[in-house]
Order: structure tokens, then C-alpha cells, then sequence
């Protein structure tokens, strides 16, 4: 009789560890969400990240089931960070993603990219660093920016907020 007693509390105290760990995860990055036109972009711990160490990028357009976005080619080593949604020349709308570190160990890695929004990714930062012989040693490489400085010029992309999980 003992043993059963000893084998239910030693049980139950697992599973309270196990869901406090859980709520821990999902407490660390809360997912957050920005509507643009008749979609919604949303950042959330990554389902295949138990203790949330990384995020993905999740689109829910219209009424159709959410789709897990891929990172763009070139950041793999980094998470979706904030969110914006901005309006084209012709006030169409465009939603702007902020790629970084989310553990905060880069303050340089930070990139921008913009999405139709389908889903469909309009820039690219492959290579994600690039080189300036202009700036000094240390300072030579940095984000690679430039798709995304070029496409948002050729749409008029007004400037816009930009959200990010607590």
C-alpha cells in the first residue's frame, strides 16, 4: 500500500514538473500577432522547440488554416523578432518581418524583410553579412540589407511600427 502511495505522489510530482516546464516555455516568448489587409502574421515559440529558444514565422490568410513560413535562405541561424505592417505607393499592403538574434548575443544581426501578403517573401538576405572595406577591421561586416532598402523603395513602403513579443 505504501509503494502505490509513494508511486502516485512520485507521478504526480513529475507531471507538475512537466507542465510547469511547459507553461515555462510558452511564458518565455509570448506569441504575438499583426494583422495587414486580410492577413495575420504571427510569431510564436517554434512547435519544435520545447523550451522556446526559437521562434517561427506563422500566416494566417483570410479565412484559410495558419501555414509555418520558412526563414528566408541565408538566416537559418535566426528567429522572426517583430512584426510591421506597411502600405505600398498604391496602399497596398505589405507586411515587414524583423529577423534577429532573439537571445540577444548580436546586436548587429538585425534584417528586414517584406511579404506579400499571401506569404509570399519579396527580399532576400543570402549572404546575411556582407562586407564593407570602407568601414574599420572590426566593423567590415554587416547585415545584408540591400534587397530589402531596394524593394522597399520600388513600392513606396511607408514607414511603420514595428511590434515585438515581451
Amino acid at each position: 500500500m505504501i509503494s502505490k502511495r509513494v508511486l502516485t505522489a512520485a507521478a504526480l510530482i513529475a507531471s507538475m514538473g512537466v507542465t510547469n516546464t511547459v507553461l515555462a516555455a510558452e511564458n518565455a516568448h509570448a506569441a504575438f500577432a499583426k494583422p495587414c489587409g486580410r492577413s495575420t502574421m504571427i510569431v510564436r515559440c517554434s512547435t519544435g522547440s520545447q523550451s522556446c529558444e526559437r521562434n517561427e514565422l506563422v500566416l494566417r490568410a483570410g479565412t484559410s488554416q495558419p501555414v509555418v513560413l520558412p526563414v528566408p535562405q541565408g538566416l537559418e541561424k535566426y528567429d522572426p523578432v517583430g512584426l510591421a505592417c506597411a502600405r505600398g505607393a498604391d496602399a497596398s499592403p505589405f507586411f515587414v518581418v524583423e529577423y534577429g538574434d532573439a537571445s540577444h548575443s548580436c546586436a548587429s544581426c538585425e534584417w528586414h524583410h517584406i511579404y506579400a501578403p499571401d506569404g509570399r517573401l519579396l527580399t532576400q538576405s543570402d549572404p546575411a553579412f556582407v562586407s564593407d572595406p570602407s568601414l574599420p577591421g572590426g566593423q567590415s561586416l554587416h547585415p545584408n540589407t540591400a534587397d530589402f532598402t531596394r524593394v522597399s523603395k520600388d513600392l513606396g513602403l511607408s514607414k511603420a511600427p514595428v511590434v515585438y513579443g515581451h
